[in-house]
């Protein structure tokens, strides 16, 4: 069995006694009240009983009477905190709060109470007046009372002691009992109550404020037939409020027991003034024919069951018979619920009435002696369905409780309903929800020829689809695109002949001027409605079948929309050139974002390929472009292009560019002026965008740099070129000889003699500067001598120079004479130098002063050889004088010396003394230059050790060894070289380990090494 079936074979009520039963000699239970988990009972015999249902905590309390009265009535406040006693004699009793004393209230002597309308926002707003130090069991608040005789009271007791006791109204033709008494508060204003009392026979609607005084003197004064009246003979009544949510819900619906039904309606709080109804619409309900025959009242010859009490639950009436309990739905009137409570009268005494707990939601039954408790389980199971049944839709959603099944069934009959009535955008959107077949609905959307609402359809369901359903989400979107173009299509075209055209011409007109601006404005929208659509579903949409699609239908606008939505600058950018619009081309690819709905725009990714592939284009379109195409290239990051693949772009470029100055100049030639103005030439973009390159970047490409350099030599001036080939120095990136190829094929030759410069051709750089100017190769030249050339090479490279001018000046010996002696005073070079490349028949004068130099300068390096030698005679006899003074020189070693490294007696054994005064075995000696080659071999191959492990090839390989051993592996392996303690003998014997270098170098050693760990933790602490 499902759970919906076990759901329906549940009872929604359920009887249970609590397990108490009144002791007889308290009497019969007369009447019962409860609220806040607490039951207040009152009995025939004076007896007051408090019942608290949560721990069946019991308090009984005689009246002060002790048995002189009978009580007729007791009442419990929402709280569970204020108790009310009236007794048939007309005294009314306060229960003071936590003890068991009863307070009179001697303003209500000689008054039967029937009624109490507790006030939950009095009792609520006591408890927060601290500073008159109340709380919830302190004050009852403002309490109205509804008595025997027809009037209301207004009361208010503080701390056990009545503080207020007023009559505000009363029925004014004739005694009735105000059997019933409710009242709230409008939600918009806490000072406007709504009152209503009932009689047997009345109903009374009373609005006013802000206080129940000033309420209730408004229909004082003049008899008031502001009421609802339904002829009987009972001597009682019943009301009752219904809330969803209380205390802090108003009450939505009222329940008065008649005797011919139960006078329900609904409250609806409004704007509503004195004289008002809150209860406007209401209606009769009949009760069960089901009911027993016991209590019966004859009406009209005919007799009726009346409930002896009734409650109202959110959906039911609890209805109370002699012997009989039956509940009915409100809204079916079916009766869900029938028991027989005579076997249970015949053993707990006779059913008298009913309670219901407002602030807990429980209802109670009571007979004489025991009480019980009537469980309502899941009583709103069927309203869904009753509702749907009375097309009350929202409301049966509401009552589904998450059901699928219900709220399936109930979305799918509202959406029939109104497809039915011609409401198809509204039944597309609640069939969308449902569970009902794609197929079934959009076959009737186009059979019913509604593509909008079909479209609807199909948006919400997109919505709905898994991520996973790619098919189903592509086709849809797909269907979905093809509705708007078709949509789209309708409103581009004429208007309807069923619009109207009657009228005069005028009306016509504006008919017809109003029909097109509704058409633009609905063009408009939809337009917009469709590219959001490209926007929120791009993702989904197959790309080559909506533009398909688009394109079939002519819809050039939405489709460049849908290629900047999904980032095909490749589109954008080719249909931008076909339309000659090159200045929008470059734009999308300068500044491109991809676009969304959220109104938010996302940078796209970097596509380089665009870039190579419609650069041509771009700046073959004309200079101005050109132009703008390269700033763009120059801002781009380097790092995300190549140059080296624009160069064919820029090579049409310049092809493109000479035709046009060919163009110009045909033009200007052809002019009135005989061709003789100046043609304005812009720069060149390639030798712009190239240059850039290099001169920002580490760009090291030959092909970049010799394509600018194929550029730089077709510029007019050298300027450019020349600066180029300063920047790149003495290594150039470029092909120097193709570059001097260049040079020379366009008459560049300043350039050419710079690039022999910088590459160090010295001898070419100054030939070429010569077939120039003069200074330029001098200026060659005296660099040469800077960068570091031998004076060989200086001299051979002024030669050149002193030659050129003596060749150019042959016919002017004079001028070549005082041209070569300038020569001479920049340079090294000296007159016979020079002399050879002059004619025979020069005469020797004109050279006295150089002459003269030159002398000068062999007399100056004769004396600074002599003083060399002079100075190299003094340190030979130096050293002689110490090679003698060595041979004598001795050292006296005592027989009680030890060895400065081991500490024993030296006397005994072979040992080295140096001249510092230290005194070592030479065993140890060697030991320590060799524990000293194992962690720094190559400190032997310089300083004083030099002279024997540099002299001989032995030594120097085997040092190299252990130093390249210990370069690897920290520690040179001795194993590797084939050397004897003679050896190492021999170059131990060139230093003082404790004065030379080998102290200085193990200066930062540790003091005690790896091997001497145990000892130095022997020595722990």
């Amino acid at each position: 069995m499902s759970d919906s079936d076990a759901e329906l074979d549940e009872d929604i009520f359920t009887i249970e006694r609590l397990e108490w039963k009144l002791d007889k000699r308290y009497g019969r239970i007369a009447s019962l009240s409860a609220g806040n988990n607490t039951l207040l009972m009152g009995t025939d015999m004076g007896w007051v009983i408090r019942f608290t249902v949560v721990d069946d905590r019991k308090v009984r309390i005689e009246l002060p009477s002790h048995g002189r009265e009978n009580i007729h009535r007791v009442f419990l406040d929402p709280t569970g905190t204020h108790g009310l006693v009236s007794t048939v004699e007309g005294t009314t009793y306060y229960i003071v709060p936590g003890s068991k004393r009863m307070v009179q209230l001697k303003g209500l002597r000689g008054v039967v109470i029937e009624s109490v309308a507790w006030n939950k926002h009095s009792v609520i707003a006591a408890s927060s007046k601290s500073s008159r130090g109340l709380s919830a069991t302190d004050s009852t608040g403002s309490v109205l009372l509804g008595t025997r005789k027809g009037s209301i009271y207004e009361v208010i007791v503080e701390e056990g002691k009545e503080k207020f006791s007023k009559r505000l109204w009363e029925i004014d033709d004739g005694p009735m009992p105000i059997c019933g008494l409710q009242m709230d508060v409008f939600p918009t204003d806490n000072t406007k109550f709504f009152v209503m009392a009932a009689t047997p026979t009345r109903h009374y609607q009373f609005i006013g404020g802000p206080t129940y005084e000033a309420l209730f003197s408004r229909y004082v004064g003049g008899r008031y037939r502001g009421f609802q009246e339904l002829p009987g003979r009972l001597s009682y009544s019943e009301l009752h409020f219904s809330y969803n949510e209380y205390p802090n819900g108003n009450a939505q619906r009222c329940a008065w027991l008649t005797q011919a039904g139960i006078f329900q309606g609904d409250l609806v709080f409004g704007a509503q003034s004195p004289g008002d109804k809150v209860c406007d619409q209401h209606d009769l309900v009949n009760y069960p024919p089901t009911a027993g025959l016991d209590g019966k009242v004859g009406v009209s010859g005919g007799f009726v069951a009346v409930p002896l009490s009734i409650a109202m639950s959110q959906f039911h009436y609890l209805l109370l018979f002699k012997g009989q309990f039956i509940c009915t739905n409100r809204l079916s009137r079916e009766v869900v619920y029938d028991i027989s409570l005579k076997t249970d009268a015949k053993r707990y005494g006779a059913f008298r009435g009913l309670g219901c707990d407002l602030s807990q939601g429980t209802f109670w039954m009571f007979s004489e002696h025991c009480v019980f408790e009537v469980l309502i389980v899941n009583e709103d199971r069927d309203v869904w369905r009753l509702l749907l049944e009375k097309g009350d839709f929202d409301g049966a959603l509401r009552h589904c409780k998450e059901s699928k099944p219900k709220l399936d069934m109930v979305r799918s009959k509202q959406a029939d309903k109104l497809f039915s009535q011609g409401y198809y955008k509204e039944a597309a959107r609640v069939y969308a929800q449902t569970t009902r077949t794609f197929e079934e609905i959009t076959l009737q959307f186009v059979t019913a020829g509604k593509p909008r609402a079909l479209k609807t359809y199909l948006l919400l369901k997109l919505g709905s689809l898994p991520a996973t359903a790619e098919t189903q989400l592509t086709m849809v979107s797909t269907w979905v695109t093809e509705i708007y173009l078709s949509e789209l299509a309708d409103l581009d075209g004429p208007p309807p002949e069923s619009w109207d055209t009657s009228g005069d011409e005028k009306e016509r007109e504006a008919a017809a001027r109003r029909a097109a601006e509704e058409r633009a404005g609905e063009r408009k929208r939809v337009s917009a409605d469709f590219r959001r659509f490209l926007e929120d579903h791009y993702d989904i949409l197959d790309q080559a079948t909506t533009f398909n699609i688009i394109s079939s239908h002519g819809r050039t606008a939405e489709l460049t929309h849908y290629a900047e939505v999904i980032g095909d600058r490749d589109w954008l950018v080719r249909h931008s050139l076909s339309r000659g619009k090159a200045k929008m081309a470059l734009l999308i690819l300068a500044k491109y974002w991809t676009r969304h709905s959220t109104g938010k725009r996302k940078k796209a990714a970097f596509d380089s390929d665009l870039y190579y592939r419609y650069a041509p284009a771009l700046l073959t379109h004309s200079e101005r472009i050109a132009k703008e195409m390269v700033t763009t290239l120059i801002r781009i990051d380097k790092k995300l292009l190549d140059p080296a693949r624009l160069i064919p772009a820029f090579v049409r470029y310049d092809a493109a560019r000479k035709l046009r100055q060919r163009e110009m100049k045909d033009k200007k030639d052809s002019a009135e002026d005989g061709g003789r103005g100046v043609i304005n030439e812009a720069p060149h973009q390639g030798i712009r965008y190239f240059s850039n390159v290099v001169d920002s970047t580490d760009m090291k490409d030959p092909a970049v740099h010799n394509y600018l350099v194929s550029l730089l030599v077709e510029h007019p001036r050298d300027d450019p070129l020349i600066k180029f080939v300063e920047r790149w120095g003495h290594e150039p990136v470029y092909e120097y000889k193709l570059a001097l190829a260049m040079c020379h094929r366009h008459n560049k030759m300043r350039a050419a003699s710079e690039i022999h410069k910088v590459v160090g051709e010295y001898e070419e750089a100054i030939k070429v500067a010569l077939t120039i100017n003069l200074q330029l190769a001098q200026l060659i030249a005296i660099e040469a001598e800077k960068a570091g050339v031998d004076e060989e090479r200086s001299k051979k490279l002024w030669l050149l120079v002193a030659r050129h001018v003596i060749e150019v000046e042959k016919h002017d010996v004079e001028m070549a004479t005082r041209k070569v002696s300038d020569i001479l005073k920049h340079c090294s070079l000296r007159i016979d130098e020079v002399l050879p490349f002059f004619p025979d028949f020069v005469k020797i004068g004109s050279f006295k002063g150089e002459v003269v130099r030159s002398l000068e300068q062999y007399n100056q390096k004769i004396r600074s050889l002599k003083e060399e030698m002079d100075e190299h005679t003094k340190t030979a006899q130096r050293i002689r004088a110490d090679i003698e003074a060595q041979r004598n020189r001795t050292a006296v070693v005592s027989e009680t010396r030890r060895c400065d490294l081991s500490g024993e007696q030296v006397t005994a054994r072979p040992m080295t003394a140096f001249p510092c005064g230290h005194v070592f075995l030479t065993d140890k000696l060697v030991s320590n230059v060799i524990k000293f080659a194992q962690k720094k071999p190559r400190a032997l191959l310089s300083g004083p050790f030099a002279a024997v492990t540099t002299k001989e090839e032995k030594l120097r390989r085997a040092l190299d060894s252990l130093a390249k051993d210990a370069q690897e592996r920290g520690t040179a392996n001795l194993a590797l070289v084939n050397l004897t303690r003679a050896d190492w003998a021999r170059i131990a014997s060139h230093e003082c380990p404790l004065c030379g270098s080998m102290m200085i170098l193990t200066c930062h050693d540790p003091l005690i090494g790896p091997d001497e760990a145990k000892e130095a933790d022997s020595w722990a602490i």
